[in-house]
């Protein structure tokens, strides 16, 4: 199961560590050829990308992509970027899920209730592009493929 394919925004912050690689999801539910025609469409536009973080936790639930059918939610971030809007137009022409609310999850679970939701002080975040295999539903599982 998990989220086949995709591309992420990929950050380091000290003071938002997860158990999962962090990042946030430009698209997913992408076949493995795909997602690097698009990570290569994308690093294109620019490898490097900033993102402000609103510091107000969010639930995520697992309806959040059309074609989810996991079980698993989350909590994390919204968050805006300067280049949402170019990605759109260019995810547009794939087949994916494009994320429409750009976000960071923090913690995964099956759960809601036993999730634990933290705010934080808005923040930027400074991000690279990266090409991911999120098929695992186990979100310590997923690795990056491409990364620049």
């Amino acid at each position: 199961m998990g989220y086949g394919y995709g591309v992420w925004l990929v950050y380091k912050d000290d003071d938002m560590q997860t158990e999962h690689i962090s990042h946030l999801t430009i698209a997913c539910f992408m076949k493995k050829y795909e997602s690097q025609k698009l990570y290569n469409k994308l690093i294109k536009s620019s490898d490097k990308v900033i993102v402000n973080i609103n510091g107000q936790s969010e639930y995520y639930f697992s309806s959040f992509y059309e074609h989810d059918t996991n079980k698993i939610c989350s909590w994390g971030y919204n968050a805006s970027c300067e280049k949402w809007d170019m990605y759109k137009k260019i995810c547009n022409k794939y087949q994916c899920d494009f994320a429409i609310t750009p976000h960071t999850s923090m913690e995964y679970g099956m759960f809601p209730k036993l999730l634990k939701p933290i705010n934080i002080n808005n923040k930027k975040l400074h991000c690279k592009i990266c090409c991911v295999d999120i098929r695992s539903d186990f979100p310590v599982d997923w690795k990056i493929i491409q990364c620049k």
